[in-house]
């Protein structure tokens, strides 16, 4: 494996990663819409949208750059210069190493979540509300998701992988 081709890799990791942390954002800024809105404060719900708009226009060109443009970063970076090898001694293709890492991340997924949701389900249950009064629904539902979304990459992380690799750039 080259040089070049070990910083794609980890460059495309480090993307994937990128969108499991995006994916909190997008939930934390409802909740902060809801006691915006609940206050009447107008003006903090427009700032609020203007720098939620900001934030998910960053991740989304930073997520393309690292997943669709690694050969820029690592031209535009040097990432590749001044090493005594041209080449590193890995055994693997990075269409696994990929999919090893997505799996990874979808672990990480799980792992996090689970003890989340079943917290959460225990006070609810504790409380015995209805699930339209209950102040965390959101949260039950969003972490649900979550935990079906690390799911999906574990038991899919070859057509992810398969997806990656066939955006690759020429190179």
């Amino acid at each position: 494996m080259t040089i070049k081709t070990f910083w794609t890799i980890l460059i495309k990791i480090l993307g994937m990663l990128l969108v499991l942390g995006a994916l909190t954002i997008i939930p934390q800024w409802f909740s902060t819409m809801y006691y915006a809105y609940e206050s009447g404060d107008n003006e903090s719900l427009i700032i609020l949208n203007l720098i939620l708009l900001l934030i998910l226009i960053i991740y989304y060109i930073v997520f393309k750059i690292c997943l669709f443009k690694t050969s820029w970063v690592i031209d535009k970076l040097k990432l590749d210069r001044d090493f005594k090898n041209e080449h590193i001694e890995l055994n693997s293709k990075s269409f696994t190493i990929i999919s090893i890492s997505t799996i990874v991340i979808g672990g990480i997924m799980l792992v996090e979540n689970i003890p989340i949701l079943i917290k959460d389900i225990f006070i609810f249950f504790q409380q015995r509300n209805s699930l339209n009064d209950y102040p965390n629904t959101g949260w039950i539902i969003f972490t649900f998701f979550k935990i079906i979304i690390g799911y999906l990459l574990m038991t899919n992380n070859n057509k992810i992988a398969k997806f990656i690799e066939s955006k690759k750039e020429n190179d």
